[in-house]
Formats: C-alpha cells, sequence, structure tokens
C-alpha cells in the first residue's frame, strides 16, 4: 500500500492533471499510414496470430443475457475470433455461472477465469487505492467521467498498474455501466429521508461508509439475491444503474426509482496476468485490440440507451428526482478525509478538477 501511495503522489507531482485534461474528449490522431498498409499490416496480425497454438478462454460476469454488458461480452468474443484469425476463443458465461463476484475474483487472480467484467470495487480489499473511481459524487456527469478513463490519463493508467501488480489482473477497456440510482419504497427527497433505511451493498466498504454518512443501515446481499432480499424485507431499497434495475426487475419489488446519481461508474474487462502468459504476442494484442474496440461500441450504445431506459421505467415505477440532492452530496464529501490517506494526497482533488 505505502508503495502505491508513493507511486501515485509522485505522479501526481510530475503533472498528472495536465496529462488527463489534455485527452478529455478524444480527437482523431493525424496517421501517416496508408488505408493500404494499414490493412497490410492488420492482415499480417492475424495471419500470424491464427498460426499460434489454439487457445480457449473463459469469461465470467454477473449480469443476465439480456443486459448490455453480457452483449458487450459476447461482441468482445467475437472480435477475440476475429483479430487472431481463430486461434483464440472467448467462451462468455454470463449471470454469475461462476459463482458470486467474490468467488469470481479469486478465480480470475490465480488464473482459474481468465476473464472478468466487473468493477473496481470488487477488489478494494487488496488494492484501496482504485476505490477513488467509485466514491460517490466524485464525478459530475459522464463527460466528467470519460476525461479520467482516458487511455492518456496518467491518474488512471497509474492506478491500473497498481491493480495489476496488486491482484495479477490486466485491466483491457473500461466499460459504461451508468449511473446509480437508489431505489426505496418511499420517496428520496433529502438525506434525511435514508435514516433508519436498510439499504443493500456489495462486500466492499466504501457504499457502507457512504451509507451510514447518510443515516441509512448498510444490508450486505449478493447481487443475484437482491430480488429476493427487497422482497422479503430483508433490504428496503438498494442502488443501481437503471439498465439493472430493468434487468434485475428490482422494479417489481420496489415503489420509487429516487434519481441520485450518487455514482457514475464503469466496469472494465479484466484479464488474469496467469491467462496471458498463454498467448503468443500476436494473440495478445488480437485481445487488446478487440476488447478496445467492443468497449467503443459499448460506449456509444450505453449512453444513448441510458434515458431512454430511465423513460421507460416510468410505466413501471414512481421516478423521482430528489428536491435537495444537495443535502446527499454533502454528507458524502464528509466521507472523503477518511479516505484521503488510502488514495493518495491530491488524487481526489485532481480528478475533482477536471469537470
Amino acid at each position: 500500500m505505502k508503495k502505491a501511495l508513493k507511486v501515485l503522489s509522485t505522479v501526481m507531482a510530475a503533472g498528472m492533471l495536465a496529462a488527463c485534461g489534455s485527452t478529455a474528449a478524444s480527437s482523431t490522431a493525424t496517421s501517416a499510414t496508408s488505408t493500404a498498409e494499414s490493412t497490410a499490416k492488420s492482415t499480417a496480425e492475424s495471419t500470424a496470430a491464427s498460426s499460434d497454438e489454439a487457445v480457449t478462454l473463459r469469461l465470467g460476469h454477473t449480469q443476465p443475457t439480456d443486459h448490455q454488458v453480457n452483449i458487450t461480452a459476447e461482441r468482445f468474443a467475437e472480435l477475440v475470433n476475429e483479430y487472431s484469425g481463430g486461434s483464440v476463443t472467448v467462451e462468455v458465461y454470463p449471470n454469475s455461472t461462476f459463482g458470486s463476484a467474490s468467488e469470481m475474483n479469486a478465480a480470475i487472480q490465480s488464473g482459474d477465469l481468465d476473464l472478468y467484467i466487473n468493477a473496481s470495487a470488487q477488489f478494494a480489499s487488496q488494492y484501496e487505492p482504485m476505490t477513488v473511481v467509485d466514491a460517490w459524487y466524485m464525478f459530475n456527469d459522464t463527460d466528467h467521467l470519460m476525461k479520467f478513463y482516458s487511455p492518456d490519463c496518467e491518474v488512471y493508467q497509474t492506478l491500473c498498474e497498481g491493480l495489476k501488480e496488486a491482484c495479477n489482473i490486466d485491466s483491457l477497456a473500461p466499460i459504461y455501466y451508468g449511473a446509480r440510482h437508489m431505489t426505496a419504497n418511499t420517496p428520496l427527497n433529502s438525506v434525511s429521508d435514508l435514516k433508519g433505511l436498510k439499504m443493500r451493498v456489495a462486500s466492499d466498504p466504501m457504499p457502507t461508509a457512504f451509507f451510514e454518512a447518510m443515516g441509512a443501515t448498510p444490508t450486505p446481499v449478493a447481487y443475484n439475491e437482491t430480488y429476493l432480499a427487497l422482497q422479503q424485507n430483508v433490504a428496503d431499497g438498494e442502488e443501481n444503474p437503471a439498465a439493472s434495475i430493468t434487468s434485475m426487475k428490482f422494479y417489481e419489488v420496489q415503489k420509487t426509482l429516487n434519481l441520485t446519481a450518487h455514482q457514475y461508474q464503469m466496469l472494465t474487462i479484466y484479464m488474469s496476468v496467469p491467462s496471458e502468459e498463454k498467448l503468443s504476442d500476436a494473440q495478445m494484442e488480437a485481445v487488446r485490440k478487440a476488447a478496445a474496440q467492443a468497449a467503443e461500441e459499448h460506449n456509444a450504445v450505453a449512453f444513448d440507451q441510458e434515458q431512454e431506459i430511465i423513460d421507460a421505467l416510468k410505466d413501471k415505477i414512481e421516478v423521482v428526482t430528489p428536491s435537495d440532492l444537495d443535502s446527499f452530496k454533502e454528507a458524502c464529501a464528509a466521507v472523503y478525509p477518511t479516505y484521503e490517506k488510502v488514495w493518495g494526497e491530491g488524487v481526489a482533488d485532481a480528478i475533482k478538477a477536471l469537470a
């Protein structure tokens, strides 16, 4: 941890903010390579990959088959097959086929699972600096989010390197999960409305800290058990992006969707470092290229779909825009000083300054 924080602080001192801000909204770089040369290079890479020994990789995630995450996982598998010339096959296992998120966390670190799509918060206990990206109200909107998740943003890249060292996993590409909102059986117009409510959380400490700061009672429940927990009043509410609230049908067991937008969240296509060692350089390049393209396609769709999903939910559940959203932000901001020593001095400020 000390090493990770030292790296973060050193890079911050070198001017990470300038590097992030300069690549906020990606501009198309001028290429000196002709279309013919690019096509020839791509063909050569595919031929090289296809000459390698065939490898099958397994990808797991927690989302159901109709969720955009699974659609993207299938697209990623298709692109890997294409770019590797058929020498690499990715088998997709949705809907927690390989167990809970925590079980898949362990499996990908050991190499028992090759690829995994989930949030970085799942690895919070092993690499705490990465939790800065999941701090509630850290990002103002999607533009702010994408300025940070730029491939040229040194803050983000430094965090990915630290995560790789700590957890034996490689961050291939970030994909947009959505703005997280709270559902409950009562409108949540101000933070005081959360007092005493049992709010479902995953098994990581940060959501617990933020709900406690807002007066709620954090209640740990596995993602695939959340519907039943809400139905049986084990939990009074939960928080998730609109797409997940829809795909998991939480609207059937909740009365209000409260547009708190307390977190703009990205998931990541992760790959086990031991699994990377199964591949040749050409095959690994094919996997990285496929991940980048699948993520780009996913984000274009996910951003456009988000408001459509919320509009569709209005026919199923009462949609509430909190009248005192500032009270939520103020309660969460009070938690930040506790985590600054974990995130690294100045890291949160640098991210905030990107807006």
